[in-house]
């Protein structure tokens, strides 16, 4: 059987490379096809502020950063759901998006949404810099290099 296949494939040799640039074409067009991602997001949407109020308590940072911030955000579309954590000289807040949302709008609306905060002077919210990927760079730390 393998035998007269072998055979038939060597007297027949157009066909058959025929058939496999047929199939390589099929393939390459198949390929770039696929809807995948190198590296899927098995989180939600997500967006990130975060705000340095240095030298603030935690009580002070909860009470005039995080909860004036999350009271802008709260009428976002397909916002779904906030947390948000308050320490010494910092506030995180995380909101999750519907999962069909997009995740560039999603950034753009929350940009857009931090105009309308009233926060203390010289205090200035900002977007963390996460990506639904993950975190593609993060800088290393800068020491000292005069050893004397």
């Amino acid at each position: 059987m393998i035998q007269s296949l072998m055979a038939l494939a060597l007297r027949e040799r157009v066909v058959v490379i025929g058939a496999a640039i047929l199939l390589l074409l099929a393939g390459l067009y198949s390929f770039t096809q696929l809807d995948i991602e190198a590296y899927p997001d098995p989180v939600q949407p997500m967006t990130e502020i975060l705000t340095l109020p240095s030298g603030y308590s935690a009580e002070e940072v909860e009470r005039l950063v995080t909860i004036p911030t999350e009271y802008a955000m709260s009428g976002m579309l397909r916002l779904k759901s906030m947390e948000s954590i308050s320490l010494y000289g910092l506030s995180d807040i995380r909101m999750y998006f519907d999962w069909e949302s997009d995740y560039e709008f999603d950034r753009t609306q929350t940009i857009n949404q931090l105009q309308f905060v009233t926060l203390p002077q010289g205090i200035m919210p900002g977007l963390s810099p996460e990506n639904p990927i993950g975190e593609i760079y993060w800088p290393a730390p800068q020491f000292p290099t005069d050893h004397k």
